[in-house]
């Protein structure tokens, strides 16, 4: 039997939480919930996650404050991670981290896009696995070969 993927899904707006938990459910996998920054950031210290789900307006610490922790201490995570946002663009646009992102998605979302993402998130995985990394190995190995 394989390892569960777990899917961090951050998000403020407790409706689209719910719709976002029920998709990744729906796709088979470990689903952990936010609805703000901080407690984002507490899953993650605490918690295996395979990808996040990540909306970039969020109360407490926001979506980009967790994309440059991700940057710094995660980056295989990073690149794990699903942007959804209704933010104007100029309050992203010099963000570095964003072009790390396995995708970024402007709301309203198209949930089979966002579906697909999440399946090229596990496969990821998979193929870190497949060369015998975990994400903490290869969150290393990014940090190693980035030097």
């Amino acid at each position: 039997m394989s390892l569960p993927f777990v899917v961090l899904m951050v998000e403020d707006d407790q409706a689209t939480l719910s719709l976002l938990a029920a998709i990744g459910r729906r796709e088979g996998f470990e689903v952990l919930l936010a609805e703000d920054g901080a407690k984002a950031l507490a899953i993650v210290t605490q918690n295996p996650v395979d990808a996040v789900v990540l909306d970039l307006l969020l109360p407490e610490i926001s979506g980009l404050d967790i994309l440059r922790y991700f940057k710094r201490r995660m980056p295989t995570l990073l690149e794990r991670t699903i942007v959804i946002t209704a933010a104007a663009e100029q309050s992203y646009e010099d963000c570095e981290e964003l072009h790390h992102v396995r995708r970024f998605y402007q709301k309203p979302l198209d949930f089979v896009d966002l579906t697909s993402a999440l399946h090229a998130c596990r496969a990821a995985k998979a193929r870190d696995a497949s060369e015998g990394l975990s994400l903490p190995q290869a969150t290393h190995a990014a940090k190693h070969n980035a030097n």
